[in-house]
């Protein structure tokens, strides 16, 4: 019986021992209970037993979603081999002076939910209206052309449209595109509308079975809604469908699309998943969103506004812009480990028509900015080809993920190196032609978020900020917005930062970042 007992013993400190070799491979990163548990072919509950054990002995550290390091790689700064956001912030300033300030406004998009007309419909990823206001208002933006080429749902057409401003977006994604047209045409029949969207909500309210068709090619579509609220959505879309004039039709479906979410057991926070919530009534929601619109119409219709807003349904790495055309630009491009805008808005799509089928979804995903959601098969197509942007820094940070993912063994994509490199590809091809398209001395102002990726920091904004100067930008300055938080390590603080290039001023010169790595 004793041989039994020691034997079983030796198998638990073998199995701690097998678990502590695997998390010391993974390093910073770490590792979930089930990865570990593929990688050394076992059961799963054995492996959470381990893990269990290796906590109370303070061995390990839980720092995401059931993600587990060892304790020794808890404090990044304590890593040899990891450089910090503050060494990089150092260096930078080295270089570049002291670029570096705080901005104290508040830029998140959860802003524009009492802002007139942005809260028709706005992406929960984007920046406040009040941000936009302050750069133009900071920058004595009073006519001309301000861009931004990465549109979202048009927070900075309707900034500029309301300041009396042209303006001019470009956007891939077809519901934002969609939005940002609705959003800058205020040129409708107010007393029509109120009329229409009336005789819609009380038709829909008498509801017939013929009403309740359902086309929408989404598969989890009755596992969005309850019964009541997925029959309330499909009669008001149907009897939305029938109002014959175009621009009143385009504003009640945008209201449609806005009331989608709230009306599921859906949340967007900022990605799409299943809630414990109360789903909002359609009815009572499609009131509300209609009696904005209303409200809001009435209101921009009194200045008359002669300026216009134009939407290029495209993609900004290959629009070109008229030399010296452009103003000011002002935007937040997608982040390098962002979410998937397609996955995340293809309800609005669906319902709206705006995307056929998954097939129609999959080739939106081909041709978004790189994300960790981008095809397999277009980064396979990518890693054959000759990058047209080339940065020692970001050869090593390339290096170093790919290294990371090699050395763990198993990870969300094992091509995590190769969209890092994309990404700032597809950001260099659209930097170009904003720089050929903004006047002497224009502004281009980005928002964007640093990144950790396989337990290596990436430093966004910095490193677009010096891919600015290489195109020809000065670095005006870094204004940093807030602190966020790691997906991948809870524990590891990240920060969005405003970068502010400026064309046609004096450079000071450029000396490698990687002097000091």
């Amino acid at each position: 019986m004793g041989q039994i007992v020691e034997d079983m013993n030796l198998k638990s400190k073998l199995a701690e021992e097998e678990v502590i070799q695997i998390l010391e491979e993974a390093g910073v990163i770490g590792m979930t209970p089930k990865q570990i548990a593929l990688k050394l072919n076992r059961d799963i509950s054995a492996v959470e037993s381990v893990i269990n054990k290796l906590r109370k002995s303070r061995e390990v550290i839980r720092v995401g979603r059931n993600l587990w390091i060892l304790s020794k790689y808890y404090d990044f700064s304590k890593i040899s081999e990891f450089t910090t956001p503050e060494q990089y912030k150092e260096e930078f300033r080295r270089i570049y002076g002291n670029v570096f300030s705080k901005c104290r406004l508040k830029i998140e998009a959860g802003e524009n939910c009492g802002e007139r007309i942005h809260r028709w419909f706005f992406c929960v990823q984007g920046f406040s209206a009040k941000f936009v206001n302050n750069m133009l208002t900071r920058y004595n933006i009073r006519e001309g052309v301000v861009l931004d080429p990465y549109a979202g749902t048009g927070t900075v057409l309707v900034c500029a449209k309301m300041r009396g401003i042209n303006s001019l977006g470009v956007e891939l994604l077809p519901i934002f595109a969609f939005a940002s047209k609705v959003k800058t045409d205020w040129g409708v029949d107010i007393e029509l509308l109120k009329e229409e969207a009336s005789r819609v909500l009380n038709l829909s309210k008498k509801w017939k079975e013929e009403d309740i068709s359902h086309d929408i090619f989404l598969r989890e579509t009755h596992r969005h809604f309850t019964c009541e609220n997925l029959t309330k959505l499909l009669v008001l879309r149907k009897h939305i469908s029938e109002v014959e004039d175009r621009k009143v039709r385009r504003l009640l479906m945008l209201a449609l699309a806005s009331i989608l979410v709230p009306c599921s057991n859906l949340k967007r926070s900022p990605c799409l998943g299943y809630a414990k919530k109360s789903a909002t009534d359609p009815f009572i929601a499609f009131k509300l969103k209609t009696d904005q619109m209303v409200e809001d119409l009435t209101y921009v219709q009194k200045y008359n506004s002669g300026a216009y807003s134009e939407i290029v349904i495209g993609d900004s790495r290959t629009v070109n812009y008229a030399p010296e055309s452009i103003d000011i630009a002002i935007t937040s491009p997608p982040y390098v480990n962002g979410l998937d805008y397609v996955i995340n808005y293809k309800i609005e799509m669906a319902w709206l028509n705006l995307v056929r089928d998954y097939e129609d979804l999959s080739k939106l995903k081909e041709i978004m900015v790189a994300c960790d959601n981008i095809p397999k098969g277009v980064i396979k197509r990518f890693s054959s080809q000759k990058p047209h942007y080339e940065d020692p820094l970001l050869d090593q940070i390339v290096g170093k993920i790919e290294e990371k993912i090699k050395k763990k063994g198993v990870y969300r994509r094992n091509d995590m190196h190769l969209i890092v490199r994309k990404y700032f590809e597809d950001i260099y091809s659209t930097f170009q032609r904003i720089y050929e398209g903004l006047k002497e001395g224009g502004r281009f102002i980005v928002v964007i978020g640093d990144s950790l990726v396989a337990g290596v920091y990436v430093p966004t904004d910095l490193m677009i900020a010096k891919m600015g100067e290489r195109i020809g930008f000065s670095i005006e300055r870094i204004e940093v917005a807030r602190e966020r938080r790691s997906g991948q390590r809870h524990d590891f603080k990240l920060r969005e930062s405003i970068v502010i290039l400026r064309k046609g001023v004096a450079k000071k010169k450029s000396l490698n970042l990687l002097d000091f790595l």
